[in-house]
């Protein structure tokens, strides 16, 4: 498997959109979300997915360039019609509309709809944090796409449903929850089947409803399922899910999962909380840091080293990818290099590895 600096791996995202016709300012946006997934470990919101956005671009469903309207505002809310662009262009605009607003009025919501797939939702919330606000963000498949089955059942009726929160600690990094209401993002999937792998137990179930490891059950023609997390608890990831496809479908008026008519984007929620206007902020980080600090002193457990609090282990994973690079499995890099040909594009950097 190829290992890529993140700048190789960005150029390569970049001269390939440019060839596909997409602007400058919208192309170095989407490869740098692209590359940041990888570079933080979450390789299935990464690089694997620039040859499927080439096909939706071929394919119209991705348009380039498209105007962001704002369909509905007020000096706190906007609700924002993406019109089929890319997913983290529309993001990006949303969360930076979201910052405005919370500077003047406290806290915001901004939503989207006709919004393609966003990537991952964590990088959006600490353009946020770096302009010292509290984001939670949320989306679910536009209605799209159901995979995920409900508490007590064996059919999809949920996407994975992912939540997103940063909050700036003045002096480190920022906390950020960022997961999937599921066990594992859908694109974790598309891995281990990339890679040959068998999935963990309690991952997925087969069409009938029975466990399985095997990745080939979930792209069957009866497919089966992603599970919520929570194990023995799932109630809970069922929960959360569910509120939030309210919160990202319902809301933005993108739609909450369904069957046949609706295709797969992104309905987004974003909100925005200036800390300033609800605490002193040297007092709300002295308190975030006392308070991460007791957390990390509990016993540990036997074998664990650290405690870590969440954002942690991708910070860390980011400084090493970026001194050590980024391995990228043999049939992402295969589908890569298709596109580019098809395009054209010299890939005249050759990876380590």
């Amino acid at each position: 498997m190829p290992i890529f600096s993140a700048e190789t791996l960005t150029q390569i995202c970049l001269k390939v959109f440019r060839a596909a016709g997409v602007p400058d300012s919208e192309s170095e946006v989407v490869a740098r979300s692209l590359v940041d997934a990888n570079l933080v470990g979450h390789h299935s919101h990464g690089v694997i997915h620039l040859p499927k956005y080439i096909q939706e671009i071929e394919a119209s469903l991705i348009q380039p360039a498209a105007d962001i309207e704002v369909r509905r505002e007020s000096p706190s809310t906007a609700v924002l019609n993406g019109n089929w662009g890319f997913g983290p262009v529309i993001a990006t605009r949303a969360v930076e509309l979201a910052v405005q607003k919370a500077k003047e009025q406290d806290i915001s919501s901004v939503v989207a709809f006709r919004c393609n797939e966003v990537g991952r939702l964590g990088g959006y919330a600490l353009k946020a944090a770096e302009q010292h606000m509290i984001c939670v963000l949320t989306v679910n498949d536009h209605g799209g796409g159901p995979c995920v089955a409900p508490f007590g059942g064996i059919e999809g009726r949920l996407s994975t449903n992912p939540i997103a929160c940063a909050i700036p600690v003045d002096g480190r990094e920022p906390v950020l929850l960022d997961m999937s209401t599921s066990v594992v993002a859908s694109g974790n999937i598309r891995l281990r089947k990339n890679r040959h792998e068998t999935v963990p137990d309690g991952w997925l179930i087969d069409a009938d409803g029975n466990p399985t490891n095997d990745v080939d059950d979930f792209y069957g023609v009866l497919p089966g399922a992603l599970l919520p997390f929570g194990g023995i608890a799932a109630h809970k990831g069922f929960g959360l899910s569910f509120v939030i496809d309210i919160l990202s479908g319902a809301l933005t008026g993108a739609g909450c999962s369904r069957d046949g008519e609706a295709r797969v984007g992104n309905g987004l929620f974003v909100m925005a909380i200036n800390i300033a206007s609800f605490a002193d902020v040297s007092d709300f980080n002295e308190e975030v840091k006392r308070f991460i600090a007791y957390v990390k002193s509990a016993k540990k457990s036997p074998g664990v080293e650290e405690i870590l609090i969440p954002g942690e282990r991708g910070f860390r994973e980011k400084n090493r990818q970026s001194h050590e690079g980024i391995l990228i499995d043999d049939s992402t890099w295969t589908a890569i290099q298709a596109v580019a040909a098809k395009y054209q594009v010299r890939l005249t950097s050759v990876p380590s590895g």
